[in-house]
């Protein structure tokens, strides 16, 4: 369930730029650019973590580094915080803490399967 959310929002972030424009931004502007290779990153991510899911040590890294670049992108690329920034700000903001959560709760998840198998031979 986990890797499936990552997923989704992973490709949710990589669309996102072409729902909304970042205001005192060209369409291919580094913000753009920076919302579809964060989002194509936790595509990837998704789809590794259901692939091989109990590799915890390296999926758990990318997930805190995308959601937490997710963050603070809205700040590093100066969306603004006007009524024309507010949609991709809110999109960025919500998404990285939702990478975050589910990168904690696939962790802790992770480690429980591992113990088990460990447990059981």
């Amino acid at each position: 369930m986990v890797s499936t959310i990552t997923l989704l929002f992973g490709v949710w972030v990589a669309m996102s730029p072409f729902l909304w424009h970042e205001p005192g931004t060209e369409f291919w502007s580094a913000a753009r650019w920076n919302e579809i290779l964060i989002g194509s990153a936790v595509t990837v991510l998704g789809l590794a973590r259901l692939t091989r899911p109990l590799r915890v040590l390296t999926a758990t890294v990318a997930g805190v580094l995308a959601g937490g670049w997710l963050i603070l992108s809205p700040l590093l690329f100066d969306y603004g915080f006007g009524p024309e920034a507010t949609p991709a700000t809110i999109n960025d903001v919500l998404v990285g803490l939702t990478v975050l959560a589910v990168t904690a709760l696939g962790h802790v998840d992770a480690r429980a399967a591992l113990t088990a198998t460990d447990d059981a031979e």
